[in-house]
């Protein structure tokens, strides 16, 4: 089979490779970052646990909140890749139902797809927003819907009104 290899064809390739080895060598960090995301198979369990395919850039960021937030975050990680790969799920519902909320991989699974939905990572005072627009929850309505520009939805802001609190939406 002979290969039709032009010159404009050549020249594409040759200037993809050199903005790749530039951005390797500008962003190291990112770089390495990206590699050790895909070793560890994050982006794989992120894909079948919220089932719909998962960015990297946005699974990178997840990936470093929840080992801050977690320092055996890694472990976890590795005993539910185990767990899916040894039962072979065909979807994320059978792995929810095969195993109760009290068990430590089901909680595992719990954490990354709530991150990738709500787009925070955390508990109570410790929470840490990763991505508000991008956050899985508004893709439903995303068709008919502007993401709404409001934290935590309306009446969320609170003032102090003759020493109580009250809610924006009372008068305040």
């Amino acid at each position: 089979m002979a290969h039709n290899l032009s010159r404009r064809r050549l020249l594409q390739g040759m200037g993809i490779l050199s903005l790749g080895a530039i951005c390797n060598a500008i962003f190291p960090a990112q770089g390495i970052a990206a590699e050790q995301m895909a070793n560890n198979g994050f982006l794989d369990v992120s894909q079948f646990l919220v089932s719909r395919p998962a960015g990297p850039i946005l699974g990178q960021r997840y990936f470093e909140a929840l080992t801050r937030h977690d320092a055996q975050f890694g472990q976890k990680l590795s005993s539910l890749q185990a767990v899916l790969k040894q039962h072979n799920f065909a979807h994320v519902d059978d792995f929810l139902a095969a195993f109760g909320a009290d068990n430590a991989d089901w909680q595992t699974a719990k954490r990354i797809i709530s991150a990738w939905y709500t787009g925070v990572v955390g508990d109570g005072s410790d929470l840490e927003l990763i991505a508000y627009a991008g956050a899985m929850m508004y893709l439903p309505t995303k068709d008919i819907l502007v993401v709404p520009t409001y934290g935590g939805g309306p009446f969320y802001w609170t003032v102090m009104k003759d020493g109580k609190v009250a809610t924006t939406g009372e008068g305040a």
